[in-house]
């Protein structure tokens, strides 16, 4: 069967990323963070960041597309709402709006951008910030995205995911097509479920692009985690924009 965006995928999610670092993301994000009180993040997802980030002090509020994800948001304490990150409106403002796991790159369409980063720009008090990843557009090109497979397991299931990527250079996008075995060790059934997750890329140009059009303007862009300079091999780049209105 063939369903939509993290539909089925979110039974599965945090297994399946159980090796990502989120302890080393939120240290990360703080630090880009600084002194601010209030952050509202677009794309929650289970509540993880959330956590971590509630943690050091910050009040959070989050939305996600998925409801089966912001269940599991909600087991950890999480505020965190139903809502599209191109049209949700909270009518409050924040000091600051995160926006992680390359949740811009499920943007696809320039409208779909523009609308994502006018729903940060709503929200923020003045002088706020914009943090968020994107996929990075001089390494897709220099890197052909390539098939991979991954297999996790705990104590009830086995997930054996595969995914085979389709680049529509045309698009600066990369529909990524994941088939995704779940057997359960008790009965030995397997169940397969299918997802297409289309994800734009971006240059430096793209995003100072859309921060001008909503009264934002790029203060920093350098790789994921690393604090280093994007270059052709570098996937994930992270942007901090500021309102300037």
């Amino acid at each position: 069967m063939v369903v939509k965006v993290f539909d089925s995928y979110s039974m599965y999610y945090n297994l399946l990323y159980k090796d990502k670092n989120y302890i080393a993301e939120a240290d990360y994000i703080a630090e880009l963070l600084g002194e601010v009180k209030t952050v509202f993040e677009m794309g929650c997802g289970t509540g993880k960041h959330a956590k971590l980030l509630t943690s050091k002090g910050y009040e959070m509020f989050g939305i996600d597309l998925s409801a089966s994800m912001l269940e599991q948001a909600k087991v950890l304490n999480i505020e965190c709402e139903l809502g599209d990150v191109r049209n949700f409106r909270a009518g409050r403002k924040f000091d600051a709006v995160i926006s992680l796991f390359h949740v811009a790159s499920y943007q696809t369409s320039d409208d779909d951008v523009n609308n994502y980063f006018k729903t940060a720009a709503v929200h923020l008090n003045k002088g706020g910030r914009f943090i968020f990843d994107v996929w990075h557009k001089p390494a897709v090109l220099a890197q052909v995205p390539e098939k991979r497979v991954k297999t996790l397991e705990n104590d009830e299931v086995k997930v054996v995911r595969y995914c085979v990527p389709n680049h529509i250079k045309e698009k600066d996008m990369v529909e990524v097509n994941y088939t995704i075995e779940v057997t359960d060790k008790h009965s030995g059934k397997t169940e397969t479920i299918r997802e297409c997750h289309p994800m734009r890329y971006f240059s430096y140009e793209d995003i100072e692009k859309f921060a001008f059009q909503n009264d934002m303007k790029i203060i920093k862009s350098e790789e994921w985690l690393t604090h280093n300079t994007p270059g052709a091999d570098t996937w994930g780049v992270c942007y901090v924009c500021e309102v300037v209105k």
